[in-house]
């Protein structure tokens, strides 16, 4: 309920359904949904279909449920407007996106003949990111869903009302609990907010007249309220436990546990006892498991491991992302420790740019920010700071982590820390560090792995390991060891930097250390520094395109030429004693130092400075990281060729279509072979290999090479999905699929488009379409466009509606959802239960032969005397089609259909081969499209 201070406010959460967004267009509404709210209860409600005197658009109505019928016989908006008008006076107008629904339905008074509303108005939205910030959604169906509020029609005027109503409710009660403190920084902030929104926080502020104890869940740290970490007692028992090999054993570990769905599973007992057989084994191997979806293979490795390393031992689980480490760490407490006969603890390791620095944060709320995008950020983490323990910045789900002002906040590492601040043991890597000693179980993704296995081999004294997702170890550590270099971005920041020290019609740092003769003195050091550094820079670009680019035909077709490079050409290039090298850091070197000289200059005179003059001296920290990014990029490049030149691969790219500067060097690992034996393995035990899809056939040597291992010292397991195949699903191909040709590919797209918009039309179900090209998504998206399917579903397309992280957000939270994805959607994403009921596979999903990074592997294959297409081409797209397959059914209710579109599969030996590793149960139909259609509607029906 709300509090007493609110009793005499009257909230008036308004609705509107209209016919377009624009009501300067002649848009009108066409449905009004008000409750009037008070003191936590709906006092009022008024409801009413309006006639807009205009047709409702098809997609209007295929959204709202409102048809032209239905409003035919509906009263004017000049009936209502009176009752309207005087329902709404004299109270705070609330709307879930108020710069929509205020101003529209101000208008249409108006427009009946009476004067605009001069009332209050707060947008729930915005206060819904501030206060529920760790939410990954804020539209109002997603809000509702989480905070468990009814909200049985969506997009329906009243219902939509109604449910904002009760949204507003929890915000006012969790603005009525923020700490004074908080609540004094957010007002603090001077937040640019819809309307009166930001008043709210100022009334509250204002309305407390006595000082309020702090929960003993939260502390005081300067300008910070915090929460208090959760310490865990040691327990200094050194008591060993019996593993319960047994059936009869584990089946009364899991009688003691109230777990929801928690039995025997004998595929997941003969994994757990594997695993534990391999540990006390005289002579430990390596050892890979593939338990198939369902199998339980998180348990079957947690169980065993816990046993073997309690209480003095430690085991290192590696996984594919952050959102898994996040699973795992709630497995270990919902599920894991329920069941244990003693409590075992996790932690999880993330990179440090993961982390803000709280010294950092708190200095920066005394820089009063004009940027919208930075005073919400700053808002967001106020209030997140109210109950995080972790620190973790992805609780956040933001989309602002490229903002500049992250760079001010970032965590650098605990080495970079000052021991004598007085944020030291509130730092969240600190915190992190005494964690890390108490834990006995470590969860960190692979890209930490490969860059802290020395370090975690030798402060947890050799642990175990076990590396879950081992599908997607070397992918993963590949991709993180790749960079770039973009000299059009040095380029840009150097001539921002140029801008921010010389004199000019805006305001630059000569005129803000106009008084400070040494200031004055560093600034001219630094115009002569960037002078260098710019023209170092270019020699350097121009030195690779000579070396590099001069002769490659740039008559190709391609608007965009990517050029591989000789590794000991470019190693000769980036030796220390090269003079342009030397020239670049003895540049950058002088202006670190000239600009520290005036940061502390500007550190010591803090009271001094405008907010504009912060700015300025923040946005140029901001570019010149970029610039000592790239430094330390060339180090980086540098350091691969000494260690791994034959293990590695650089290439250059230039746009064609660009008259300027447009280089780009990019390069790193090529293959891990070599790096994981002798940089990652030998910090641990012999490491265990866990996934549901490891192996691409029986015969192929694929996966001990992404692995790095010997196959004569390492233990096989496999372990199949205990799921009815035979029944939850079904693979069908389609027989008549085109295949593409130069003079076929706009047939193939019509035949893409039409086949996608049939089997989607008649089944709406969560559907997931991978193709192998954004051209082609692009495409077929322009062709489904025109039809009447956008209507009826939402369609999703990576590269179109949004980026992979974006589109997948979006299908998460939707419903009957179609999302066209490319290459990146084969591999590294989870789908929760029951978010994917279809699956449409355009085309097989092989490399694209002539891209840098596969011609760069075929090569080296050929080097090594293996063959491209065996070696590497096939094992990944049999990998991709079952990672695919192991999406659809996850769990033993779950149901689904398979289309590929792609006649290879059946056609072709190598599709057999693909094929024969599918679970034997599946049934698997090569048939016409049309024939498709119609099996797919029919399973979809048997199943509901």
């Amino acid at each position: 309920m709300v509090t007493k201070m609110h009793n005499q406010k009257i909230y008036s959460v308004v609705d509107l359904e209209t016919t377009g967004t624009n009501y300067k267009n002649g848009d009108r509404i066409i449905q009004i949904g008000c409750v009037l709210f008070c003191d936590g209860k709906i006092v009022n409600r008024f409801e009413s279909l309006i006639n807009p005197q205009a047709n409702v658009p098809l997609a209007i109505e295929q959204l709202t449920g409102i048809s032209n019928h239905d409003v035919k016989r509906a009263p004017l908006f000049d009936d209502v407007a009176a009752t309207v008008f005087s329902l709404l006076s004299d109270t705070t107008f609330v709307a879930h996106n108020v710069n929509f629904d205020f101003p529209f339905l101000n208008a249409e008074l108006e427009r009946a003949g009476f004067p605009a509303l001069e009332i209050s108005a707060i947008d729930t939205v915005t206060l819904s990111q501030i206060l529920l910030p760790t939410e990954p959604s804020f539209r109002l169906r997603d809000l509702t869903k989480y905070l468990a509020i009814d909200h049985d029609s969506p997009h329906s005027a009243d219902s939509d009302a109604e449910a904002t109503s009760q949204l507003l409710n929890k915000l006012l009660i969790r603005l009525q609990d923020l700490p004074t403190v908080t609540l004094q920084q957010l007002v603090n902030l001077r937040l640019d907010l819809p309307y009166e929104t930001a008043q709210m926080f100022q009334n509250e502020l204002a309305s407390r007249t006595e000082k309020r104890q702090l929960p003993n869940s939260l502390y005081q740290k300067e300008n910070l309220i915090l929460h208090r970490p959760h310490r865990r007692e040691l327990i200094n028992n050194r008591q060993s436990f019996k593993y319960p090999k047994t059936k009869s054993a584990k089946e009364k570990l899991y009688q003691q546990s109230n777990t929801d769905g928690l039995d025997y599973r004998q595929s997941q007992a003969r994994m757990m006892n594997a695993i534990f057989n391999n540990y006390t084994h005289e002579n430990p191997k390596n050892m890979i498991i593939e338990a198939g979806t369902g199998t339980g293979k998180s348990l079957g490795y947690l169980l065993p491991m816990t046993y073997l390393t309690y209480p003095e031992h430690k085991v290192v689980i590696s996984t594919a992302t952050n959102v898994l480490q996040e699973q795992l760490k709630r497995s270990v407490a919902d599920t894991l420790n329920p069941i244990l006969p003693f409590t075992v603890s996790c932690v999880v390791l993330k990179g440090n740019s993961h982390y803000i620095d709280l010294a950092k944060f708190d200095h920066s709320l005394s820089m009063i920010e004009d940027a919208k995008p930075v005073q919400m950020t700053k808002a967001k983490l106020l209030v997140w700071l109210l109950e995080t323990q972790s620190g973790d910045l992805d609780e956040l789900n933001l989309n602002s982590y490229r903002l500049p002002y992250f760079t001010e906040i970032r965590h650098q590492g605990i080495n970079s820390l000052n021991r004598q601040s007085r944020f030291y043991e509130d730092d969240f890597l600190v915190r992190r560090q005494t964690e890390l000693e108490q834990a006995n179980i470590v969860i960190v993704n692979h890209a930490y792995l490969a860059q802290h296995a020395t370090e975690l081999g030798q402060s947890l004294n050799s642990p175990y390991l076990v590396v879950d997702e081992a599908q997607h170890l070397s992918d993963s550590i590949l991709k993180k060891s790749r960079h770039q270099i973009s000299f059009p971005t040095i380029n840009a920041a150097i001539h921002i930097l140029q801008g921010l020290v010389n004199a000019g019609h805006d305001r630059n740092l000569r005129e803000i250390f106009n008084d400070l003769p040494l200031g004055l003195y560093n600034i001219d050091l630094l115009r002569s520094d960037l002078v260098s550094l710019e023209t170092a820079f270019k020699q350097f670009e121009q030195a690779l395109y000579r070396q590099f680019m001069l002769n490659v035909d740039s008559q190709q077709a391609q608007s965009i030429i990517e050029q591989t490079i000789d590794n000991h050409e470019l190693a000769a290039m980036l030796q220390p004693s090269n003079k342009i090298l030397l020239d670049l850091e003895q540049a950058l070197g002088s202006l670190h130092l000239h600009f520290n000289a005036i940061y502390h200059l500007f550190s010591h005179n803090k009271k001094h400075w405008l907010a504009s003059d912060r700015y300025l001296v923040t946005q140029f920290q901001s570019q010149l990281m970029i610039i000592t990014k790239a430094d330390e990029t060339l180090h980086h490049f540098s350091d691969v060729l000494i260690h791994q030149i034959a293990e590695s691969v650089f290439w250059l790219t230039v746009h064609q279509s660009s008259e300027k500067s447009n280089l780009q060097l990019s390069g790193g690992l090529l293959t891990t072979r070599n790096f994981l034996a002798s940089q990652v393995y030998p910090a641990f035990q012999k490491p265990t290999f866990v996934g549901a899809t490891l192996f691409s056939s029986g015969r192929s040597r694929y996966l001990y090479d992404q692995l790095d291992v010997d196959p004569d010292e390492t233990r096989i397991k496999k372990f199949a999905s205990p799921f009815d195949f035979k029944n939850q699903a079904k693979m069908m191909i389609a027989a008549d699929a085109p295949l593409i040709t130069a003079n076929s590919y706009h047939q193939y797209i019509e035949y893409l488009s039409k086949t996608i918009y049939r089997v989607t039309k008649d089944n709406p179900r969560q559907t997931l379409i991978l193709f192998n090209s954004l051209l082609t998504i692009e495409q077929v998206y322009s062709q489904l466009h025109s039809t009447d399917l956008f209507l009826q579903r939402e369609i999703l397309a990576q590269g179109i509606t949004g980026n992979k992280e974006k589109v997948l957000k979006q299908f998460l939270t939707g419903n009957q959802s179609i999302l066209l994805g490319a290459s990146s959607f084969w591999e590294g994403i989870d789908l929760p239960k029951s978010q994917l009921e279809l699956l449409i596979i355009t085309r097989l999903p092989f490399d694209f032969p002539d891209a840098v990074l596969a011609k760069a592997e075929s090569n080296w294959l050929k080097q090594n005397h293996k063959n491209p297409f065996y070696g590497a081409a096939l094992p990944k797209a049999t990998l991709r089609i079952r990672q695919g397959m192991g999406r659809l059914i996850r769990t033993p209710a779950d149901y689904g259909v398979a289309i590929v579109l792609d006649k290879r599969l059946s056609e072709r030996k190598y599709g057999h081969s693909i094929m024969n590793t599918l679970p034997a149960e599946l049934p698997i139909d090569t048939i016409p499209t049309d024939e498709i259609i119609k099996e797919t509607k029919a399973f979809f029906k048997k199943h509901e």
